[in-house]
């Protein structure tokens, strides 16, 4: 019997992750919008949990229409929670298939919403654990940490999606991630810069600043010689003890991207989360910091390779004889950087 699914993921990469979904044996995409797309699959796969460019998977409960804003949708969430239960059972017969769960296990409850309400997430919260705790043998802990479930409520205006997670721990949390930095990327967007720049096993790939090593160690998951930099010592120390713990073999080095240590048309691919100047400070302007990284970059590139760089400040990204293939605007600490894709003319 099918299931029916969906994955959250950063607002501008649903179509990344779409792909990347639909790429399952046995799999049909049904929807995408705001940060989210549904799917169909036959069978709980533990591939489901093994998605790189999605913040999250889940095993649809519910759909609700009608999602009011006053407070008292707040007794009729809990009425909805409480009748999930022939869904929620369904649900955690197939997640037991990948994990087996105890006969009592501890839930959380996730919720977010667009659009005003007169009520807030922490009353969703509540709402939604009375109500499923009311029909089953669960005990709720506001902790997601120390849930072995979590229950999913996503709200869009009037709809609310319900879910189920697949795995014990959201996806985008790396087991890997032992040493953080400020502007440290989220995995599953260095994931998707991956996907987007055809990131392949043989390639030699950059990142020119590579910061906490989140964009290296994605490219290696994908087969990648990956190897980075970076000016600031403290950078360099936390991206080795990321790739140390990750197990895949990443070069890190002390360098100043402005003046790579590289022979000229030697890389395949060139990734990177560049400065935005509102969240890593650099020596010099971001203008000229920007052209003279960009003029590093075109040196060093192989005829025929792609250029992958997320900031906010797309308009300082120079290049003479590099063409802008694609420019996706995403949302990401509460900015709209741009990823933006280079191929050689």
């Amino acid at each position: 019997m099918n299931l029916s699914i969906f994955t959250l993921t950063t607002r501008g990469l649903e179509a990344v992750a779409a792909q990347e979904l639909a790429a399952l044996p046995g799999t049909t995409i049904t929807g995408q919008a705001y940060r989210r797309v549904q799917a169909t699959i036959q069978a709980a796969s533990p591939a489901l949990t093994e998605l790189r460019t999605v913040d999250d998977a889940y095993i649809q409960l519910a759909h609700w229409e009608t999602v009011g804003h006053t407070r008292a949708m707040l007794v009729e969430f809990e009425d909805r929670a409480a009748a999930l239960t022939p869904a929620v059972e369904q649900a955690i017969e197939a997640i037991n298939t990948l994990r087996p769960l105890r006969a009592r296990p501890t839930f959380s409850v996730t919720a977010s919403f667009v659009g005003k309400r007169n009520y807030n997430t922490d009353e969703i919260k509540s709402a939604i654990a009375a109500g499923v705790e009311s029909q089953n043998p669960w005990h709720y802990t506001a902790d997601d940490r120390e849930a072995d479930l979590n229950v999913r409520v996503f709200i869009e205006h009037e709809v609310a999606l319900v879910g189920l997670r697949i795995g014990t721990r959201p996806l985008h949390e790396r087991a890997w991630k032992v040493a953080e930095r400020p502007g440290a990327l989220k995995p599953s967007v260095a994931a998707a810069l991956c996907q987007l720049a055809e990131v392949e096993p043989g390639q030699h790939l950059i990142d020119p600043c590579c910061g906490g090593g989140t964009l290296l160690i994605e490219a290696a998951v994908s087969g990648a010689a990956a190897r980075g930099g970076d000016l600031d010592p403290d950078a360099v120390e936390v991206a080795r003890a990321n790739g140390t713990a990750a197990g895949y073999p990443i070069t890190v080095e002390a360098w100043d991207s402005r003046h790579l240590p590289l022979p000229d048309a030697s890389i395949d691919r060139v990734l990177s989360n560049l400065p935005w100047g509102k969240q890593i400070a650099v020596d010099a302007t971001l203008t000229h910091f920007y052209a003279e990284t960009c003029r590093e970059i075109e040196r060093i590139l192989k005829p025929g390779g792609v250029v992958a760089l997320l900031t906010s400040q797309p308009e300082l990204l120079c290049f003479e004889r590099l063409k802008t293939n694609q420019t996706i605007e995403i949302s990401l600490y509460g900015q709209t950087p741009t990823i933006s894709l280079f191929t050689a003319r």
